[in-house]
C-alpha cells in the first residue's frame, strides 16, 4: 500500500507521481470502452424465416432490412426510415397497426475486435423488454434471464469473439402489459410499439486480466467556511482469470494520486475503498464546490481510476464528479426541505419526460435544459429514470441543475400496470420485488456520481409496500448512503420511514392565479408540492396547426381532446369554462390561442410567486410538467417542438431569485429574496393605471430582505379610482438604480372567488369570476420598434427596442423570430422576456439569442403582435 502525496515536496513523491501520471496518460490512449452506435439493421421476425445462429453469421443478407443506429426503439427506427409520415397529426398515431410490434424484432450489428485475447464484455444499457442474443453463430443469452426495461446487463463474450469482424444478433420481445417498464401514464398515449427495442446504448468493455466496475466518489465538506472537504472513493476490482493475481488499483484527481496493492483470488470481485483517514491527500483544502447555477458555479473534477497487473494498465476509466453535500430536513411544521452544502434551497422545478419514441437528440435535450435555466428553475424532476443515454445527467451537472430521480406512478395503478391494485404500488411478488431492486441497483450504480442528483425517489403516488421499502434501505446502505431517500412524492406515512413530509394534493387542472395564495389545505403555497400546476397551457396557433388538421381547427372538438391528457384530463373543459367567463367567448382559433397566453402567464407566474412570498412556510414547488412527450395542449412550458408558450415567461418572472410580486390573497406587494444572503436598500416603485392609461396611484419605498424570506412592502389602496380592469406596474432596483425585477399585472375589481368546498385533487373551481372582457375594448395603439441582428460564431443575438408613445396601455405583446422563407418560429429561442405590456410612454429593450443551426439556412425576421397593437 502506498500513500503518495504530490504536495509534500519530496523528490521521491514527485518521481512516483510522474511515473504514475505517465502510466495513466498512456492508459487513456487505449480504448477500453466502445459504443456500438452505427451500422445496425432491424427487421420484424414475421418477415424472417430463420434463426439467430444464422442471422449472426457474416454472410447473412440484410440489404432489405431497415437501417438504424442504436439507441433506437423499433418505432423510432421506422419513423427515421420514413415509414410513418405526420405521426402526430390529428389521430394518426391511433391508425398504426400495433400487431406488427407484438412479435419479436431483430437487431443486427457487425463490429471489429482488434485483439480477441482480451477480456471482452457486451453491455446492454437498456433492452425493452426481453431478448435472446447471438454472437458469431452462438447463443450467448436468453430471454428467460435477459429481461427488464431498466436492467443494465454485462455479458462476458470473451470466448465468443474473434479477431476482425464479429456479428451480433438480438431478438427483442415487446413489453407485456403486466411487466413493469417504461410508460407515460396520463401524459400521452403509449407508443404503438410499447418502446420495443434497444432504447439505450450497446457498448463493448475491453480489459486485460483485471478490470474495474462501479467507481464511486462521495464527499463530506466543511459547511461553515467551505475550507476543506474529505473524499471517499471506491471501485470494484475484478479478476477476470482463474488464477490469483497481484494488482494495483490507482486513482488520480488533478495533482492528487493514490494507490493500493490488492491480491485478487480467481474470478474475485472486491470493493476497494480509499478514504481520507487513510489517504491524507483526499483531504482537499479550499475545494471548488459544486453549486446550482443560482448559488455559485457547478464545479466538476475529473477522477481517473486504473488497475494494473504486471506493471501494465489492464483497465482505466474516468468519471466526472462534484464536491458537494446534500441533505434533507424537516421544518417545525413537518415539511421536508433540502440543503445543498448546508444551504437551504427552495426547490423550483418541473416534471421532465422524454419524447414518446425515446429518440431525443443531445441537441434537443440541451436546448430544453437551457430552457429550464431560462425560466429561473433550479430542479428537474424525473418521474422515471429518463434519458436514452447518460448525457442528460451530465448536462445537469455541467449546468448546475438539481435532479429528483426515481420511479414513476405507472407501477402504482392497474390502468398502467396490469396487476391487482391496493394501497401500495403494484409490486407485490418476490419476483417483482427482486426485479425492481435490480432496476434500482443498476441505475444507482450507473448515476450516483452525478452531483446534480440530490434525492432518490422510490415512489410517486403511493409508497412501496413495507417489504420492498426494507429491501431499498438495505440496498442504499450498500450502494449510496450519501443521499436522502424519498419513499413517495405524496403526503403519506410509512411504517418504516415515517412521514414523507411532502405533498401531492393537486391541482392539475385550471385554477385562477389567487389559488396559490388562498388555498391552505391542498396545493397552495406551503410545504413541498412535488407536482402540481394550473392545468392546460394552450400553445400558439402555429403549434396547434402542427397537430390539428385544418378541418378540425375550430371549434374545439374531439381531435383537440385527443391531444390533451388522459383519463380525467382528456378535455380542455375546465380551462375553457373559466377562460370564457374571465376573458370572453372567442369566435375563432386565432383569438383563442393568442388570448389564452394571458391566462397562461398570469396563472403560472402566480404559482411561483406565491411559493416565494410564503418562503417561511415553503420548501419546494414542481410544475407538472416542463415539456411534452408529444404535441399536446396541457402541462407544458414549451411544446414538443420547443416553442415556448406564455407560461414559460410567467414562470421566468415568478421564479426570480429576487423579485417584486403582487399577492392576490391580501392585495399587497411583496419583495422576496430566495438567496441565502440578505439584500439591502432595494428601491420599490409602484404605479396603478386605470383602463385609459391614467396613473391613479403611485408609491415608492426602500426595503431590505433577509435571505430565504419576503417582506410585505406596499398595501394597495382600497379607495383608488379603479376601473373595472386596471393595471399594476412595479419595478425593483438596487441602490445604484439598476433594475432587478419588473412586473406588470392586469387586475379586475370583480374578484375570482374559489369554491373550496368543491376542491379535489384535480382543481378548485370558481363560484365567481374575475372579469377581463373589457380588455377587448382597449384603444388600438401603435408601437415603435427597432431591431439589431448580430451574428457571432454559431449564435445570433437580436436586440429589440420597443416604445409605446401613446397614452394607452399596449397589452400583451408577443415577440417572435421567424424564418424569412417559411415564416415559422425559430427554435430553440431564449428571450429575456415575452408577452410584455407597455404603459404609456414606456420604452423597453429585449434581447433574444438562438443558434445559427435553428435557422436551417433561412434568415431571421423579427415579428410582433399584441392584444390591441396595430
Amino acid at each position: 500500500m502506498k500513500n503518495i502525496n504530490y504536495t509534500n515536496g519530496t523528490m521521491i513523491s514527485f518521481l512516483l507521481w510522474l511515473m504514475c501520471s505517465l502510466v495513466t496518460v498512456g492508459a487513456q490512449n487505449v480504448k477500453f470502452e466502445k459504443q456500438l452506435k452505427e451500422g445496425w439493421n432491424i427487421e420484424s421476425s414475421a418477415k424472417i424465416n430463420t434463426t439467430g445462429d444464422k442471422i449472426s453469421q457474416a454472410n447473412f443478407d440484410v440489404t432489405k432490412w431497415y437501417k438504424t443506429s442504436v439507441p433506437a426503439t423499433v418505432m423510432a427506427s421506422l419513423i427515421a426510415n420514413k415509414e410513418y409520415a405526420d405521426i402526430f397529426m390529428g389521430e394518426n398515431i391511433n391508425k398504426v397497426d400495433t400487431t406488427r410490434f407484438r412479435v419479436p424484432w431483430w437487431y443486427r450489428n457487425e463490429f471489429v475486435i482488434e485483439d480477441a485475447s482480451k477480456n471482452t464484455e457486451l453491455i446492454f444499457e437498456g433492452i425493452n423488454y426481453r431478448a435472446n442474443v447471438w454472437l458469431n453463430g452462438s447463443q450467448i443469452a436468453s430471454a428467460d434471464s435477459l429481461f427488464g426495461g431498466f436492467r443494465i446487463f454485462a455479458l462476458n463474450i470473451s470466448k465468443y469473439v474473434k479477431k476482425g469482424k464479429n456479428v451480433l444478433a438480438v431478438e427483442v420481445f415487446n413489453q407485456k402489459t403486466h411487466e413493469p417498464s417504461i410508460g407515460f401514464v396520463d401524459w400521452a398515449p403509449m407508443a404503438p410499439d410499447r418502446e420495443l427495442g434497444l432504447w439505450r446504448p450497446v457498448k463493448l468493455k475491453i480489459s486485460d486480466k483485471t478490470s474495474l466496475n462501479n467507481i464511486f466518489v462521495t464527499s463530506k465538506i466543511d459547511k461553515k467556511g467551505y475550507k476543506s472537504a474529505e473524499l471517499e472513493i471506491s471501485a470494484e476490482a475484478v479478476n477476470n482469470t482463474n488464477e490469483s493475481i497481484e494488482t494495483v488499483v490507482k486513482g488520480k484527481i488533478e495533482n492528487i494520486i493514490f494507490e493500493k496493492k490488492v491480491k485478487l483470488q480467481p474470478l474475485e470481485k472486491r470493493v476497494i475503498v480509499f478514504n481520507a483517514s487513510e489517504f491524507k491527500q483526499l483531504e482537499i483544502n479550499n475545494p471548488r464546490l459544486w453549486w446550482t447555477y443560482e448559488l455559485g458555479k457547478p464545479n466538476l473534477y475529473k477522477l481517473i481510476m486504473s488497475i494494473e497487473t504486471n506493471n501494465k494498465v489492464s483497465f482505466s476509466k474516468s468519471t466526472a464528479f462534484g464536491i458537494r453535500e446534500v441533505e434533507d430536513y424537516m421544518t417545525v411544521k413537518g415539511y421536508r426541505g433540502y440543503k445543498l452544502n448546508g444551504v437551504e434551497v427552495l426547490i423550483k422545478g418541473g416534471g421532465w419526460v422524454d419524447g414518446m419514441f425515446l429518440n431525443d437528440t443531445e441537441e434537443k435535450v440541451k436546448a430544453q435544459l437551457e430552457y429550464v435555466k431560462q425560466t429561473n428553475m433550479n430542479t428537474v424532476r424525473m418521474e422515471g429514470f429518463w434519458g436514452n443515454n447518460e448525457r442528460i445527467y451530465e448536462m445537469c451537472d455541467e449546468m448546475g441543475l438539481l435532479m429528483m430521480v426515481g420511479w414513476s406512478c405507472q407501477w402504482e395503478w392497474k390502468g398502467y400496470l396490469d396487476k391487482p391494485e391496493d394501497d401500495f404500488m403494484s409490486i407485490k411478488t418476490p419476483e417483482d420485488m427482486d426485479l425492481i431492486i435490480n432496476y434500482t441497483r443498476d441505475h444507482v450504480n450507473w448515476l450516483r456520481n452525478h452531483p446534480s442528483i440530490f434525492v432518490w425517489v422510490m415512489g410517486s403516488d403511493k409508497l412501496p409496500r413495507p417489504e420492498l421499502e426494507a429491501k431499498y434501505n438495505v440496498l442504499f446502505k450498500e450502494v449510496d448512503p450519501s443521499r436522502p431517500l424519498l419513499m413517495s412524492c405524496k403526503g403519506m406515512e410509512s411504517s418504516i420511514s415515517g412521514k414523507t413530509g411532502v405533498k401531492m394534493n393537486g391541482p392539475y387542472d385550471y385554477v385562477a392565479p389567487g389559488y396559490w395564495f388562498e388555498d391552505t389545505e391542498n396545493g397552495g403555497a406551503f410545504g413541498f408540492n412535488t407536482e402540481t400546476g394550473p392545468g392546460p397551457q394552450v400553445p400558439s396557433l402555429e403549434v396547434i396547426k402542427s397537430m390539428i388538421p385544418e378541418d378540425k381547427l375550430w371549434p374545439i372538438n374531439s381531435t383537440w381532446d385527443f391531444h390533451c391528457g388522459r383519463n380525467e384530463f382528456q378535455t380542455l373543459d375546465r380551462f375553457t369554462k373559466a377562460f370564457d367567463k374571465r376573458y370572453g367567448i372567442q369566435k375563432n382559433v386565432e383569438d383563442f390561442t393568442f388570448k389564452s397566453q394571458a391566462s397562461n402567464l398570469e396563472s403560472m407566474r402566480s404559482m411561483y410567486e406565491a411559493f416565494a412570498i410564503n418562503r417561511s412556510n415553503t420548501t419546494g414547488i414542481v410544475q407538472w410538467m416542463f415539456n411534452s412527450p408529444w404535441p399536446k395542449l396541457i402541462w407544458q412550458f414549451w411544446d414538443y417542438n420547443l416553442l415556448p408558450n406564455a407560461a414559460f415567461y410567467g414562470a421566468r418572472l415568478g421564479a426570480r431569485a429576487v423579485n417584486i410580486a403582487y399577492n392576490y390573497g391580501d392585495n399587497a406587494v411583496y419583495v422576496s429574496n430566495l438567496n441565502p444572503e440578505k439584500t439591502k436598500n432595494l428601491k420599490v416603485k409602484l404605479q396603478i393605471y386605470d383602463f385609459n392609461g391614467k396613473v391613479i396611484f403611485e408609491k415608492e419605498a426602500t426595503v431590505s430582505v433577509n435571505g430565504n424570506a419576503s417582506v410585505k412592502t406596499i398595501n394597495l389602496p382600497d379607495n383608488a379610482a379603479y376601473s373595472k380592469v386596471y393595471f399594476l406596474k412595479m419595478n425593483l432596483s438596487d441602490e445604484k438604480g439598476n433594475s432587478i425585477a419588473d412586473n406588470f399585472y392586469w387586475l379586475s375589481t370583480k374578484k375570482d372567488v374559489f369554491d373550496f368546498a368543491k376542491s379535489d385533487w384535480i382543481n378548485t373551481p370558481l363560484s365567481e369570476y374575475a372579469d377581463f372582457m373589457d380588455l377587448d375594448k382597449l384603444p388600438k395603439v401603435k408601437i415603435e420598434t427597432q431591431n439589431i441582428i448580430k451574428k457571432e460564431n454559431d449564435q445570433y443575438e437580436v436586440t429589440v427596442q420597443l416604445k409605446n408613445s401613446s397614452n394607452s396601455i399596449a397589452f400583451l405583446i408577443e415577440l417572435n423570430i421567424v424564418g424569412d422563407v417559411s415564416g415559422k418560429s425559430i427554435v430553440p429561442v431564449l428571450w429575456d422576456d415575452n408577452y410584455i405590456s407597455l404603459v404609456p410612454k414606456e420604452s423597453r429593450t429585449i434581447k433574444v439569442t438562438f443558434p445559427v443551426s435553428a435557422l436551417k439556412g433561412e434568415k431571421p425576421v423579427f415579428k410582433y403582435k399584441g392584444w390591441n397593437v396595430e
